[in-house]
């Protein structure tokens, strides 16, 4: 290359970099309008908290959100600069060819203020709180192609180039990664639980060739259609871990176990187990890889840990498809049922899925005398066909595959169009997508290029991509006021003001709720009943958590911190600063800020009962004035004088959604008269309103 070539292209080569620095400048005059822009906004956060009481504290948790938020960002800043003049301290200047073994020293960090002056939150950058530099992965490529000018002196090869090292950095950080991945601690496991991936979905018509039924319970099969030599190498694994690093948990411990390790002395092999009850010394667990149910002394039960969650319950529960069984009251032929199955325990077979529908699967079960069992218990008169044929087709060279699709004839007009990603990814079945079709363009016809055979919907999306879905929420159902001029027993629930509180009628002439037939499913009609059954062990078990977040009105199953058991509640609040939800509980009155963890989703059959809580505001009760801390004492002495007490109440009005009552006690003793007499309220004049001739009423929000 001659001299004026190379004059020429570093003029150019100039020139873009001038102008690539000029965009830089810009960019960074942004960068620091956008630095004092969070700054003036930071110093305005102060001024935010001169707001109502009732907003103080939604106002500082989000005020404290975003400042965090904003010591993120600098704080991710200063840290990537740190690391790029790091990497660019070391002067490649050109010596001689000669190796040396000297590395420079690299350059002391300056400390970062923001770093020392922000909490100890988890910062959301990925670079190493050491500052070691990542690990590039080197590219090989001819050294001719990675110079832009090739140089006829040798003064300056790639081996002259000192590379800076971070090695004490290095080897701190790997030491820290090995603590870190210490799980010996039972505190650690204990507190570190983690659930199982779900099982995946087995495909209707389909042939599943490597199966085992591995247990029985009563007429259900429990049949293993994954790799079996996969599941004993887990179980090998799992049994010399524990055998190695044995933990006694106490019983408080196993309680807040959901997955556990149930170690079987009898076989001297380890199961993953779900715990179901604790009861004295004994633990009842579910073995997701066999489908038994256990009952263990709590030393065998172990906390599970993350390596032996990664993969799904192996067990599957089957029913067979195809088959009616007879005589279902007779307990002689369910017993020779049950005998019939728990002789295929342990065998090897083929299974083809008919029904995946429900948590139990429709299968048939294919021996490998090509028989299946179904046939078989039919034959044997244990069981009644139904009309359905069995299409199940077994091919020998097809032995070593896992599912082969065993129907030829498929009509592809009956086939889905696409699988929702959305489901797939969320769990959230968007049925509006579904429901409507895709291909329809508009038109007077009102279909698609399929024309008739099309049955979805036809009608045109919104452009912004809206839909049209809802999520269904339970509730309340609000108590039926009595009328003016009655008279009725309550039970004092919750004071909320000074003259406002909660009561429970109380029915004097009730009668026991008659028990339902066997195998027949009533919602509770009690309150007794409804707090009975919410808190009964099976249903505890099978509370589902919410999928999406609570909206103000909703009905859920909250549990109450006090007594650790389960009430229905009316959300009123959720917050998702500190992950709180205020709730008030319907049948009682009283409000309360429980845990996001706390709230399940209530079942359809326990908002049947009305609200059995009515609030009532005391006739006549006026304020003494307008102190704070004088209102706090009168409702202070209210509730010492009905607090939790049956009382007396006779209804003197009733509005929307309260009643205005007096309320007296044991002796006919007015209450409002005694806080009177106490000097907590003054009393003012009232009437009876009959509301017999109402129609109509105006309700103002």
């Amino acid at each position: 290359m001659s001299f004026v070539d190379l004059a020429t292209l570093t003029f150019h080569r100039r020139n873009e970099l001038e102008a690539r620095i000029n965009i830089f400048l810009e960019k960074s005059e942004q960068a620091i309008n956008e630095i004092k822009k969070l700054q003036v906004q930071s110093q305005q956060f102060v001024h935010k908290l001169n707001c109502e009481p009732a907003d103080l504290k939604e106002s500082f948790l989000t005020c404290m959100k975003q400042l965090d938020e904003y010591t993120y960002l600098i704080t991710d800043f200063n840290l990537s600069v740190n690391k790029l003049e790091g990497n660019n301290a070391v002067e490649y200047t050109p010596v001689l060819d000669k190796f040396s073994n000297t590395l420079p020293t690299p350059a002391p960090q300056a400390p970062n203020l923001i770093d020392v002056l922000s909490e100890p939150t988890p910062s959301t950058s990925t670079v190493c709180p050491n500052l070691c530099p990542e690990k590039l992965t080197p590219v090989r490529c001819k050294k001719e192609d990675q110079l832009l000018i090739d140089f006829s002196s040798a003064s300056c090869s790639s081996e002259s180039v000192p590379i800076q090292k971070n090695e004490d950095k290095e080897i701190q950080c790997e030491v820290a990664n090995e603590l870190n991945n210490l799980s010996l601690n039972k505190q650690l496991a204990l507190s570190e639980q983690h659930n199982l991936p779900a099982q995946t979905v087995l495909q209707c018509d389909i042939l599943y060739t490597r199966c085992a039924i591995i247990s029985t319970e009563g007429l259900a099969l429990w049949i293993i259609t994954d790799d079996l030599e996969e599941i004993c190498r887990l179980m090998a694994e799992m049994t010399e871990y524990y055998k190695e690093n044995s933990m006694l948990l106490t019983h408080d411990e196993i309680r807040t176990l959901q997955y556990c390790a149930f170690y079987d002395e009898e076989n001297s092999a380890c199961y993953r187990g779900f715990f179901i009850k604790l009861i004295e010394d004994s633990v009842e667990v579910f073995l997701v890889d066999t489908g038994e149910m256990r009952t263990t002394p709590s030393s065998c039960i172990k906390p599970l840990l993350e390596r032996f969650c990664k993969y799904p319950p192996y067990a599957r529960c089957c029913h067979l498809a195809g088959v009616d069984l007879l005589h279902k009251e007779d307990e002689d032929m369910m017993t020779k049922q049950e005998d019939f199955l728990k002789n295929y325990v342990g065998m090897a077979c083929q299974i083809e899925v008919d029904d995946n529908t429900s948590e139990s699967l429709g299968v048939y079960v294919i021996l490998p005398s090509k028989e299946t069992i179904n046939d078989i218990m039919v034959n044997q008169g244990l069981a009644g066909p139904i009309d359905k044929p069995v299409h199940a087709v077994v091919s020998p060279d097809l032995s070593e595959s896992v599912s082969v699709s065993v129907d030829s004839d498929i009509d592809i007009t009956e086939c889905p169009e696409y699988e929702d990603p959305v489901e797939a990814v969320t769990g959230y079945s968007n049925r509006d997508e579904a429901d409507i079709c895709k291909h329809y363009t508009g038109g007077p016809e009102k279909t698609c290029f399929k024309g008739p055979r099309c049955n979805k919907r036809h009608v045109m999306k919104h452009p912004d991509g809206w839909t049209l879905d809802r999520v269904e929420a339970l509730t309340h159902k609000p108590l039926p006021l009595p009328p003016p001029d009655t008279w009725h027993k309550v039970l004092v629930t919750y004071v909320c003001h000074f003259n406002r509180i909660y009561v429970q009628f109380i029915d004097e002439k009730k009668t026991d709720e008659p028990l339902p037939e066997f195998g027949v499913i009533r919602p509770p009609m009690t309150l007794e009943a409804l707090v009975r059954d919410m808190n009964s062990p099976a249903t505890r078990t099978a509370y589902k958590p919410l999928k999406t977040t609570p909206a103000p009105g909703e009905l859920v199953a909250a549990l109450y911190p006090p007594d650790d058991q389960w009430y229905r509640a009316c959300v009123r609040f959720s917050s998702r600063a500190d992950q709180n939800v205020e709730v008030m509980y319907v049948d009682y009155g009283n409000v309360v800020s429980v845990k996001e963890d706390h709230v399940r989703v209530l079942d359809a059959r326990f908002a049947a009962l009305p609200a059995q809580a009515a609030r009532c505001v005391l006739a006549g009760v006026q304020p003494r004035d307008r102190s704070s801390r004088q209102w706090a004492a009168a409702k202070h002495a209210l509730a010492d004088l009905a607090q939790d007490r049956v009382l007396t109440a006779h209804v003197i009005a009733r509005d929307y959604d309260e009643i205005t009552i007096e309320l007296f006690d044991e002796k006919d003793y007015s209450v409002a008269e005694t806080l009177a007499e106490l000097d907590m309220v003054k009393l003012e004049e009232y009437t009876v309103e009959d509301d017999t001739n109402v129609t109509q009423k105006l309700v103002v929000p």
